[in-house]
């Protein structure tokens, strides 16, 4: 039945590769036009996550009072929830799309552009499973994979044109940046917030899923905590190493939530605030 499922997915994705260029237009077309035709937009609506109760959560970032856009890197929380993110794009596993939609997984993926130029229905795939699409860079601030280690100008060109990319295949342009490596400066900051984001998020485990397997924490350890945001990647075995860290986010007590339920409007999210 699995395989039936994840052939059937796969070849929706091949009809949406080839009428990608008229769903990109309807996507942007007037708010009348989508009426007349309210079961297909009753079909491709995202789901609606649960969101946290009032005072059950809070913002774990540093307040520099700059009115740059704040760091996030975790969520103080009562609520037993865990934050998957998965970076990049390289992977277009059509088995995980499976999983995200089917199991109803909240996720929150952060793009570089080189990597999903080559596959953009499949993230409006994911999008359309309700996994928000957030801005990761053009090209992994290649050649260094260090933000700081760009111009302004440089830093500035990552992340507008990524954002405008975006805007314009998904039909929301995003809010929330991810530096690649977790590497950014005040030039960075000031680069996201005038390319229109809101926050910079990044991670307090991380899950090196097609590579070592393992996961690490940044304050050390391997425990998964509430309130974490998991860093994964989009790399070879996605759906495999996804079913694997759902499994240890259920034996550690935990489930997974959406992110931005949990981060105010001001910073991004859908939170009041």
């Amino acid at each position: 039945m699995r395989l039936i499922t994840s052939c059937v997915l796969a070849a929706v994705l091949g009809v949406v590769s080839g009428l990608w260029p008229d769903i990109r237009a309807r996507m942007h077309a007037p708010a009348a036009h989508a009426a007349e035709h309210p079961a297909m937009a009753q079909v491709l609506a995202p789901p609606q996550w649960p969101a946290p109760k009032p005072g059950t959560w809070q913002l774990s970032y540093q307040r520099h009072g700059d009115g740059l856009p704040p760091v996030v890197d975790r969520i103080a929380t009562q609520d037993k929830v865990v934050f998957i993110t998965i970076d990049d794009g390289w992977e277009h596993d059509t088995r995980f799309v499976d999983i995200v939609r089917t199991q109803r997984v909240p996720i929150l993926v952060f793009l570089t552009d080189q990597a999903a130029r080559t596959g953009y229905e499949y993230f409006w795939a994911l999008q359309h499973a309700g996994a928000p699409i957030e801005d990761h860079t053009m090209d992994h601030a290649a050649p260094y994979n260090d933000m700081r280690r760009l111009s302004s100008a440089a830093q500035h060109r990552q992340i507008c044109d990524s954002a405008d990319i975006y805007a314009h295949q998904y039909g929301r342009r995003p809010e929330i940046f991810r530096p690649p490596g977790g590497s950014y400066d005040q030039v960075t900051r000031t680069a996201a917030r005038d390319c229109g984001m809101k926050s910079v998020v990044t991670w307090s485990i991380e899950f090196y899923n097609g590579l070592s397997g393992k996961l690490a924490r940044m304050d050390g350890g391997s425990d998964l905590r509430a309130g974490d945001i998991i860093l994964m990647h989009f790399r070879p075995g996605l759906a495999r190493d996804f079913q694997r860290l759902l499994t240890w986010i259920r034996q550690a007590g935990l489930r997974p939530a959406a992110l931005e339920n949990y981060l105010p409007r001001s910073l991004g999210g859908k939170a009041a605030g």
